[in-house]
């Protein structure tokens, strides 16, 4: 006989879940009662992923463009990369932003001193 395990069981219904918040789906209470039932943490859903949101890279060079016309805080970056990006999240733009200048950041190309980063030119 096949049982099905705890852990096959919460992946499932987490990622139904996550299917009926991006499609507007009816019966989320049930499925979220089931998983406060069993224990489970509701993790946030952030939103569907946009096919080439952003491109490798693509934002890395929006960032540049903007701090090498002055020097921006992150919240100002942000700010900024939301108008020319307004079908990307504003949460899922601050923790890209804040990624892609880390990694702009170990390669050197910018450089953050207190709240504002700069760019090497």
């Amino acid at each position: 006989m096949w049982v099905m395990q705890d852990a096959t069981i919460d992946n499932a219904l987490l990622a139904l879940r996550k299917q009926m918040i991006l499609e507007n789906g009816e019966g989320r209470d049930h499925v979220e009662a089931l998983l406060q039932m069993r224990g489970v943490r509701l993790p946030r859903v952030l939103g569907p992923k946009a096919a080439n949101t952003v491109r490798k890279w693509h934002m890395a060079y929006m960032i540049l463009e903007a701090i090498r016309a002055r020097p921006m805080t992150l919240k100002e970056l942000v700010a900024h990369l939301a108008h020319k990006r307004p079908d990307v999240p504003q949460e899922m733009l601050y923790w890209r932003t804040a990624s892609a200048l880390n990694k702009l950041r170990v390669k050197g190309l910018v450089l953050r001193e207190g709240q504002l980063w700069h760019a090497f030119q």
